[in-house]
């Protein structure tokens, strides 16, 4: 995929993804021409192009600059057996099931590395894949963060709740408020779409399905909006007092 806008480029840069170019438009802004330059220097391709070719070849905003890559998904059967025992210490995971806008799904990526997520775990059918536009809106995070993409996500469940998680489940009917998980077990969140929330299957592999406090008239969030709150309001028994500057 060709990725576009500097986050995105510099994070391809120093990421764990391949990157195979460097893409400069003519007469791009400095901090293109900045990033062309620390890609030459760090020996990697760069070839410049005509104006707005980047645009183009990225299908987003580029500001001049854009990069040919390959993403790389975590594995999460290797990323759980690198943990250590009962998880502890670690940050909350998030699956995501069936999220198919790639707008939410970069969204929801930047919050969770902004949150001090350990991975978001995505389905491989029905959810939206890392894309060009997906990289864009999470500002570059979808390149540090591990993203893993796995067959089946009820399966993936079981997986992290032997490696220690307690996973909840986001459920707008559910009796019980989402709260903190007891310390150290730390919390696998489980996150549906918007339209249609957990699939059946999924909500019940999960331990507890719980919902967020809601005082309006309005009686939903969107996903990547819930994705911010859940992932904050866990994220404060695991991290207590960490500043958030």
């Amino acid at each position: 995929m060709v990725a576009g806008g500097p986050h995105a480029v510099e994070e391809a840069m120093s990421g764990p993804s391949e990157l195979h170019c460097v893409y400069i438009d003519e007469g791009a802004p400095a901090r293109a021409q900045q990033l062309a330059r620390a890609a030459r220097e760090a020996g990697l391709a760069v070839s410049t192009v005509p104006v707005d070719e980047c645009d183009s070849m990225s299908g987003v905003r580029s500001g001049g600059v854009a990069a040919e890559i390959t993403f790389v998904y975590r594995e999460f059967r290797e990323l759980l057996q690198e943990l250590p025992d009962g998880a502890v210490g670690c940050g909350p995971l998030l699956l995501l099931d069936q999220i198919t806008d790639p707008v939410n799904l970069g969204a929801v990526i930047r919050t969770a590395e902004a949150a001090g997520a350990l991975a978001v775990v995505l389905p491989g059918r029905r959810a939206a894949p890392v894309t060009a536009t997906v990289l864009r809106i999470s500002a570059g995070a979808a390149l540090h963060l591990p993203v893993c993409r796995v067959a089946n996500l009820s399966r993936a469940i079981e997986m992290a709740q032997q490696a220690g998680f307690w996973a909840v489940g986001l459920d707008a009917e559910a009796d019980d408020l989402l709260e903190p998980p007891p310390p150290p077990r730390p919390a696998a969140l489980v996150l549906g779409s918007e339209g249609s929330g957990l699939r059946p299957l999924v909500a019940r592999n999960c331990d507890q399905l719980a919902r967020l406090p809601m005082r309006g008239r309005v009686g939903s969030l969107n996903a990547s909006a819930a994705a911010a709150v859940a992932l904050y309001r866990v994220a404060e028994g695991l991290f207590p007092g960490r500043s958030s500057g």
